[in-house]
C-alpha cells in the first residue's frame, strides 16, 4: 500500500461495478476513504464488503443520480458524514446501449445526456465544498469516443465529447480556488467481469485482432484506467488541470488505413 492519498475522502459515482469498481479499490488501497455512489445496491454492498474485508475504508450510498437534486444530496451527505470532500470521480453511466444513427431516439438520447448533466451538477456542488478549504480534485471519465468516431451511438459520442469541454470549463472556474479538474479518456478496455471470456480459447481470434490494433500489443483493463484516475486525483498531479489523459495503449495514434493494411497483411501471412 502507498499511502499518498491517506484519509482523503473520495466519492466515486457508479463505483460498484466495471471501471468504477477498480477505481474505488485503487483509492482504498492507497489509504483513501471511499464512498461509492451507485443505484445498484447489491453490487455496492458486495464491493464495500470485499474492500472492508481487506481492512480498507469503504462505504456506499444508494442513489439514483438522474433524479433532480440527487448529485447535490450525495455530496452534502458525504460532507456531513465524513467531514470533508477531497476527490470526486464522475464515472456513472446511465445506458449501456449504443444505438446506431437511425436507431437513436429522443429517450435514448436523453438517457445518454444524463451522464453529462449529472457530472455538471455533482461538480458544481463539489467545487462549492472544495472552495471552502482551497483544494480539491475532480476527474471525469470520458472516452476516446469523444475525439474518434465509430458507427454506433451519436448520443454516446456527444456526451463523452461534452464531458471534455465541461472539464475545461470547470478547470477554469475552479482553478482560482485550488480545485483541479481533469478527464481520463479510456480506449478499448476489458472490464474484470469480461476478462475470462475475452481471454478464453473460443475468443482467441478476436483477442489477437484486438491486441494487434494497439502499438503496445495488448488491450486495456479496468485497472489501467484506475491508475490514471489515481494519479490525476493526487498531489502528484498538483500542477495539472484541464487535461485529458488518454488511456488507450496507443490505439488512437494510428492512421486507420495503415492499421487496416497491417491487419490484412497479418491475415495473409497466416494463410
Amino acid at each position: 500500500m502507498d499511502d499518498f492519498l491517506k484519509n482523503k475522502v473520495v466519492v466515486v459515482t457508479g463505483g460498484a461495478r466495471g471501471i468504477g469498481k477498480n477505481v474505488s479499490r485503487a483509492f482504498c488501497q492507497n489509504g483513501a476513504v471511499v464512498v461509492i455512489c451507485d443505484i445498484h445496491e447489491p453490487s455496492a454492498k458486495q464491493t464495500c464488503f470485499e474492500l472492508q474485508k481487506q481492512g480498507l475504508k469503504a462505504d456506499y450510498l444508494k442513489l439514483d443520480l438522474s433524479r433532480v437534486g440527487a448529485p447535490q444530496k450525495m455530496l452534502k451527505t458525504v460532507v456531513k458524514t465524513k467531514g470533508r470532500l477531497d476527490v470526486l470521480v464522475n464515472n456513472v453511466r446511465f445506458s449501456a446501449k449504443r444505438m446506431a444513427l437511425f436507431a437513436e431516439t429522443q429517450k435514448s438520447w436523453a438517457t445518454e445526456m444524463e451522464e453529462l448533466k449529472t457530472a455538471f451538477f455533482a461538480s458544481q456542488e463539489a467545487i462549492r465544498h472544495m472552495t471552502r478549504v482551497g483544494k480539491g480534485s475532480i476527474v471525469n471519465i470520458s472516452s476516446v469516443a469523444a475525439v474518434l468516431t465509430c458507427h454506433q451511438s451519436p448520443a454516446y459520442h456527444a456526451a463523452k465529447a461534452g464531458l471534455l469541454q465541461l472539464t475545461r470549463y470547470l478547470a477554469m472556474e475552479g482553478g482560482p480556488s485550488g480545485v483541479r479538474v481533469n478527464a481520463v479518456m479510456p480506449g478499448f478496455i476489458v472490464k474484470d467481469e469480461d476478462r475470462q471470456r475475452f481471454e478464453s480459447a473460443n475468443n482467441k481470434s478476436y483477442k489477437v485482432k484486438a491486441e494487434l490494433c494497439h502499438p503496445l500489443r495488448r488491450v486495456g483493463f479496468s485497472d489501467d484506467v484506475a491508475q490514471a484516475v489515481l494519479f490525476l486525483s493526487s498531489d502528484r498531479a498538483a500542477f495539472i488541470t484541464g487535461h485529458f489523459l488518454t488511456v488507450d495503449g496507443g490505439l488512437s495514434l494510428q492512421e486507420q488505413s495503415g492499421l487496416v493494411f497491417r491487419l490484412t497483411e497479418k491475415k495473409k501471412r497466416k494463410a
